[in-house]
Order: structure tokens, then sequence, then C-alpha cells
């Protein structure tokens, strides 16, 4: 994973002058951290031990290393603070060694349900579980494993969130490479008879999977960004006692709850810049600390947000740093001497902020974040 060497030092940073006259310009009403506070919480962090022996993928989280794993916070409704907790609880744990990210969770679940069984349907119309990872963090080429309790798979590749501008390529036809899944009942399937505990699943994602290229992303002291998505349905029995997806009064199938880890801020799991730090650490008790490059990633996104409501709005971005009407104090978060650059044309446009030493974070209209080192 390529690192940006930015030392986080508490100082004003420099702001690029507006090339042109504040009068010609669109600017920003208010505070922009606070109009897009929800999707600019900090994101979950997870140290992810190395497993020091194997790990046997049955769908049991029973190994010494997965009892040694700490469990993620339970998880939310997909739209963060203020809506309903969810009626079940789940939690997911993680491992890695120098051939796979191992995934583990529980999901309580008093009847288990699943009728999906052909690869690549969409098994969100079951309940499931789902992984994202963003194995570089730059908000692109990413992927998407789901399963449902009867280890159905839907995996795909995607190229761009569906936000995105330019058209997003999304492989629905990717199998991710030497994928093992399994889950693992506590309960019974399809039984609305009797009342069951919930189900697990354990995963194992090769590090072929992970790799871009050449890279190898699996090394200790990288983060992956990585999101968890539980999907859950109200049932009922139809004619015949099988169970399915509850129907309203409109005969339309009521919506399903999306509970995550973390929260996005709102019912879209595409947006990986809200996905949880992943931390790979080499030994066991290492504390979580937030990339030092993460003030820098999150002003960033905030004048994204910003320049999105813009085009909506006025149908062009803003083009100088001055008109986000950036507050000094988010400012004086990023390193010291840092330069921020706003650079735009009718289709398109680049931020970036330099730091002293010549390293660099940028992002462009499809929410590509690229880092790049100090030159030596």
């Amino acid at each position: 994973m390529k690192k940006i060497t930015l030392a986080l030092l508490v100082a004003g940073a420099a702001l690029s002058a507006c090339t042109q006259k504040k009068s010609m310009e669109n600017h920003v009403e208010g505070n922009i951290f606070e109009t897009y506070e929800r999707f600019l919480t900090e994101p979950y962090g997870y140290v992810a031990n190395k497993a020091a022996g194997e790990i046997k993928v049955d769908g049991i989280l029973d190994e010494a290393d997965w009892q040694n794993a700490p469990f993620t916070e339970d998880f939310a409704d997909i739209s963060g603070e203020g809506f309903p907790t969810p009626r079940f609880k789940t939690n997911a744990k993680m491992l890695w060694d120098d051939n796979y990210l191992y995934i583990g969770a529980e999901l309580e679940e008093p009847s288990i349900w699943a009728d999906l069984v052909q690869r690549d349907t969409i098994v969100y119309y079951n309940h499931d579980f789902e992984v994202f990872v963003d194995p570089d963090g730059d908000g692109q080429n990413y992927f998407e494993v789901e399963t449902n309790a009867r280890e159905t798979i839907f995996d795909l590749f995607i190229q761009k969130p569906y936000r995105a501008l330019t058209r997003a390529f999304v492989t629905f036809a990717w199998d991710c490479p030497g994928l093992k899944l399994k889950t693992h009942l506590n309960g019974t399937m399809n039984n609305p008879n009797d009342e069951d505990k919930g189900w697990s699943v354990e995963i194992a994602i090769p590090r072929e999977a992970i790799a871009a290229e050449f890279d190898n992303y699996l090394q200790a002291g990288n983060y992956l960004r990585v999101g968890f998505s539980r999907v859950e349905w109200q049932t009922e029995l139809d004619e015949t006692g099988a169970i399915r997806r509850k129907k309203g009064e409109d005969g339309k199938f009521l919506p399903e709850d999306n509970w995550t880890w973390p929260s996005t801020g709102m019912i879209a799991m595409h947006m990986p810049e809200r996905w949880g730090y992943v931390y790979l650490a080499d030994k066991a008790g290492e504390k979580f600390q937030m990339p030092a490059y993460r003030p820098v990633e999150r002003l960033l996104w905030a004048m994204f947000y910003e320049q999105e409501k813009q085009m909506e709005k006025n149908g062009a971005y803003l083009t100088c740093v001055n008109c986000f009407n950036l507050p000094a104090g988010e400012v004086a978060k990023l390193p010291a001497g840092s330069d921020i650059k706003v650079e735009a044309t009718a289709n398109h446009f680049e931020i970036t902020v330099t730091a002293a030493d010549g390293s660099s974070m940028s992002i462009d209209q499809n929410g590509y974040v690229c880092k790049r080192e100090a030159k030596k």
C-alpha cells in the first residue's frame, strides 16, 4: 500500500489564492463540515491480528486466533445516529496471514431463511451478510462478497462507486479467485415452526484477490478499507406455508433493514470513504491509530461533497479554495505548511493538498483519492 508521509502538526495551512474575482464565483454559505457532518464522522478502526495458526474455514470461529480476535462494534442502522437500533445483533472480526484476509461474523436470527441457491443471483433478496474491501483506500477498484445462510455467493468487482459521473464498470461475472466461504447454523433452515438463535459465516479472501497488478496489500502496517452490511427482511408465510419476504397492503415487498459497520450516513453502501480502517498488525496487542493522513482525507471529502452539491444546484464546480469558506479550525488540522489547490473545468475537478515535504493527496469528481509520496 502506498503511504503518504504527512506529519500531523497543528498549524495553519497556506491556501492557494483564488484566480478569479470573488464577485464572479459561487461561494459556500455556512460551514461545509457542519453541512456534511453525517458523512464526516470518524470511521471505525479495527486492528486485525496476524493469525499464528491454521484457520479452518468451516463457519465456526473456534480456533485460538479467532478467540483472541476482538469483535467489531455492534452493527447499526446504515443511516447512523438518530435511526432505530437493529432488531438483531451482528458483529464481525478479522484476521490475516500471508495468504488470506479472514472475516468471521455472528448474526443473531430467530428465523433462519434463505431460498436462493444460484451463484450471482441477487442474494440480498434473502437475509444476507456482505463484505466490501477497498485494498488501497483510493475509493475505486473495490470488490464485494455477499452470502446468505446457505452459502449462495454473489461477488462482484466495482471500478467506481455508482455515484461516479463517468459510467462505473461493474463486473458481475467476476468470481473472487480462491474464495473460501462457509456458514454454520445455530438453528434450522426455513422452518417457521421453531425459533433459531442465529448463524455464523467465515470467509477467507486470498491475497491474489486483494492484490492489484503486482501489489501485495496483505502486509503488516497496511490499512485496508473494509465495510460490512447485513440485509434483513420482514418475512411472512405464503399460501404454501413457505417463508418469503413480507408484502404491504399495496402488494409490494416491505423495505429491507440495512445494518452496517460502520454506518455510512445514508442508505448507500457504495461509499468507500465511509468504511472502516482495518490495520494489519504483526504483533498481538497493537492499538489502533488513525492513519496520519486522515485530516487531509477528511477535508478532501468535505470539499468533494460540496462540489457534488454545487454541480447539482448551479451546474458548475467551485474553482477556487476561498470559494469553499473553509473553517480555520479544520485547516489548522492539516500538516504545517500545507497548500490547498483547486482545479476545475465544466466536467472535471481535482482538489490537492500538498505538504511541505512534497507529499500530497488529491481527489477528483469520481471520488478517486490519489496519494503521492514525497520525492526523494
